[in-house]
C-alpha cells in the first residue's frame, strides 16, 4: 500500500504539471486565433472567454490521454535513474503489482475522459457553434471599424464613421448610404450612438445633428432634410444554423438509426453516408478512454531506463508513438466514413497494434512472469572473481 500510494503521488504530481503545460500552450494559441476574430469584427469581445472555455472542455479530450502517458513515463525513468525501480523489484514488489497501481489510476481518468467525450464535449460543441451562429447574425454595427467603409449584411448599403469608441456606442462623422425602391437615400452626421431600448429589446442608431438627402439627384422628387435627431432601427439578423461536425452530435443521437434517418431526409444526406459519419464518430469517442489505459500500460515498460541515460532518455520516442498512434486512429477514422473499412473493424486494428507493441516490451525486459504477478530475477553484479 505504502508503495503504491508512492507510485501514485509521483505521477500525478507530474500529470498535475503536465496538464497545466498543456493547457497554457492550447490556451495562449486560441486566445491570440479569437482576438484576430474580434478585430476583424467576426467575433465580439464579449464571448471570447465563453468560447475559449467551451474549447477547453473539447481539447481535454486529446489532452489527458497525452498528459497521463507523458506523467508515467517521467516519473518511472526518475524511478528508474534513481534505482528505486530495482530495488522495489528487488524487495519482492511484482511488476504486476506496480501495474495495478498504474491502471488504478488510468482507469480514474479514463472515466473522466469517458464523461467528457461522451456528453461535455459534444455540448460544448454545440454550444460554440450557437454562439459563433448569433454572431454571424449579430449586426454589424458592433464589429465596425473606424475610418472604415462597411458594407451592411443585406449588401444593400454603405456605413461609414470617422471614429468609433471603445464600447462602439459613441461615433464621430457619419455616413450611411442605402437604397429602397429604387431611390437613393442618404444620411450624414456629427455624431451618434448605438443603443438597445429596454421596452421593446430592439436596438437602435441614433444620429445626431445631420441631414437626411432622399429621391432621385437632378428630378423634382428629390428632397434634402436637416434633423437635429434622427433615430434608425436596427433590423436584427435571423440565425442560420450553420454546418456542424459531427463532434456537435450528442451521443444518444448518434446512436439513434431512426432518428437519424429523420435527420438525413430533412437535410438532405444520404443516410449510408451518414451513419459511416455516425460510426466514425463513435469510434472515436470510445477511443479516447480506452488510449488513455494503453498509453499508460506502454508507459510503463517504455520508461525503463538505466542511470546513465536520464529520466527524459526516452521522451522522444515516447512522443513519436504517440503521434504515429493518434495519425493512425485519424487514418482509420477517414477509412470508417470512406467505407474502406467497416464499422465492425473500425479503429480496434489501431488499438491492437499498440497493445502488441506493449507486450512485446514487457515480455523482452520482464518475460511472462509478469502476468502471473512473480517478480523478474534481479541480476546483481558480484566482484571480478567472486560469486
Amino acid at each position: 500500500m505504502i508503495i503504491s500510494r508512492y507510485i501514485l503521488r509521483e505521477v500525478l504530481s507530474t500529470l498535475i504539471a503536465v496538464v497545466c503545460v498543456l493547457l497554457l500552450i492550447f490556451l495562449s494559441n486560441r486566445f491570440v486565433f479569437y482576438l484576430a476574430d474580434a478585430s476583424v469584427g467576426n467575433l465580439s469581445s464579449d464571448v471570447i472567454l465563453t468560447i475559449l472555455m467551451l474549447k477547453t472542455l473539447d481539447a481535454l479530450v486529446l489532452m489527458l490521454p497525452l498528459a497521463l502517458f507523458l506523467s508515467i513515463l517521467i516519473a518511472f525513468s526518475r524511478l528508474y535513474k534513481d534505482s528505486e525501480m530495482v530495488a522495489m523489484l528487488a524487495c519482492g514488489v511484482s511488476i504486476g503489482r506496480i501495474y495495478k497501481t498504474v491502471l488504478m489510476l488510468a482507469v480514474l481518468v479514463a472515466l473522466v475522459v469517458s464523461v467528457i467525450t461522451f456528453y461535455i464535449a459534444p455540448w460544448a460543441t454545440e454550444e460554440t457553434y450557437r454562439i459563433q451562429d448569433r454572431e454571424k447574425a449579430a449586426s454589424k454595427l458592433a464589429g465596425i471599424a473606424s475610418g472604415r467603409f462597411t458594407e451592411a449584411t443585406s449588401s444593400a448599403g454603405v456605413f461609414y464613421a470617422e471614429h468609433i469608441s471603445d464600447d462602439q456606442s459613441e461615433l464621430k462623422d457619419v455616413f450611411l448610404h442605402s437604397e429602397r425602391d429604387g431611390r437613393q437615400v442618404i444620411l450624414s452626421a456629427k455624431s451618434g450612438r448605438h443603443f438597445v431600448q429596454e421596452e421593446s429589446g430592439d436596438r437602435f442608431l441614433e444620429l445626431q445633428q445631420g441631414y437626411r438627402y432622399e429621391g432621385l439627384p437632378g428630378s423634382g422628387e428629390f428632397s434634402i432634410i436637416e434633423y437635429q435627431t434622427h433615430a434608425i432601427r436596427i433590423q436584427e439578423q435571423e440565425v442560420v444554423r450553420s454546418d456542424r461536425k459531427h463532434k456537435a452530435y450528442p451521443t444518444d443521437e448518434l446512436l439513434d438509426p431512426e432518428g437519424r434517418h429523420q435527420f438525413a431526409e430533412q437535410y438532405r444526406w444520404d443516410f449510408d453516408e451518414l451513419r459511416r459519419y455516425d460510426h466514425a464518430e463513435l469510434h472515436w469517442r470510445l477511443a479516447m478512454p480506452l488510449s488513455v489505459i494503453l498509453l499508460a500500460m506502454l508507459a510503463v515498460p517504455l520508461s525503463k531506463t538505466n542511470p546513465r541515460q536520464g529520466r527524459y532518455a526516452k521522451l522522444f520516442i515516447a512522443i513519436l508513438i504517440y503521434f504515429i498512434y493518434s495519425n493512425l486512429m485519424g487514418v482509420g477514422r477517414s477509412w470508417i466514413e470512406r467505407d474502406v473499412v467497416t464499422a465492425v473493424v473500425g479503429l480496434w486494428w489501431v488499438h491492437g497494434a499498440l497493445f502488441i507493441l506493449t507486450t512485446v516490451l514487457l515480455s523482452k525486459q520482464y518475460g511472462v512472469s509478469w502476468l502471473l504477478g512473480r517478480t523478474p530475477p534481479v541480476v546483481s553484479h558480484s566482484p571480478a572473481g567472486k560469486e
